[in-house]
Parts: C-alpha cells; structure tokens; sequence
C-alpha cells in the first residue's frame, strides 16, 4: 500500500492538468476565441451553431489574437501585427453568400483609436 502513495498525489495533479485547457471565448454573436491545435495561436472562429458544433475560420486573416471585442455592428481584435475591424453581417450565421465580411487592417493604434471614435467599434474586452 506504502507504494501507491506517490500515484495516488498524482491523480489530482493530472486531473488539474487536464482541466487547464480553456474553452472557447464568445466575442460577439458567432464569434469566439480558441488556440488552433496544430500551432497553439489563438485565433478568431466563426461557429456557427456554437463551439461544440464546428467552427471556420473562413479565412479571416486573423492569428496570434491579443484581445478581441464585438458588438451589434462591428468586431475588432487586437494582434501583435496590429489591429483589425469588420462590419458584422446578417449572414454571419448562415454562410457568408455574396456578402462576406471586408477586414480592414492590419492598421495602427493611433488608426484603430481613430475607427473606433468614428464608427464606434467595440472594446477589445476578450482574451483568450
């Protein structure tokens, strides 16, 4: 019994080891948070239906994401490349169809700063 010891303090261990992979952050409507499994960069999805049904990155140019913000119009995320905006649209649920989003960036902070004054981007709330 004396030998089961050290196993037994490991099960805890790997259990809490286990339970540090994070789940996916929601920004806005479809869009969340998530590291990409083949490289560990967090990057901004497009699921759909939620995390747990599938998610796209429907080739948004966005990777090794800082922060991420969204709200009814706009979502906006911060890189180490710089900032990024897009327009929401109806069909971001759906499929994009002939209306897919238009990413403005990479641009500057003084640039972002100055996007978000004028069209009232989000704040870039959410980390990974």
């Amino acid at each position: 019994m004396a030998g089961l010891r050290p196993l037994q303090a490991l099960i805890p261990m790997a259990l809490a080891i286990a339970g540090c992979e994070q789940a996916p952050r929601q920004v806005a409507g479809p869009f969340y948070l998530d590291t990409r499994p083949e490289s560990h960069e967090v990057a901004l999805y497009r699921c759909p239906r939620g995390p747990s049904e599938g998610c796209a990155i429907d080739e948004l140019p966005v990777l090794n994401v800082i922060a991420a913000g969204g709200n009814e119009r706009f979502i906006a995320i911060e890189t180490y490349q710089g900032f990024y905006y897009f327009r929401r649209v109806d069909q971001e649920r759906s499929g994009w169809g002939r209306n897919p989003e238009m990413v403005v960036g990479p641009v500057s902070e003084a640039a972002f700063l100055d996007a978000k004054r004028k069209l009232g981007l989000p704040d870039l709330n959410v980390r990974r």
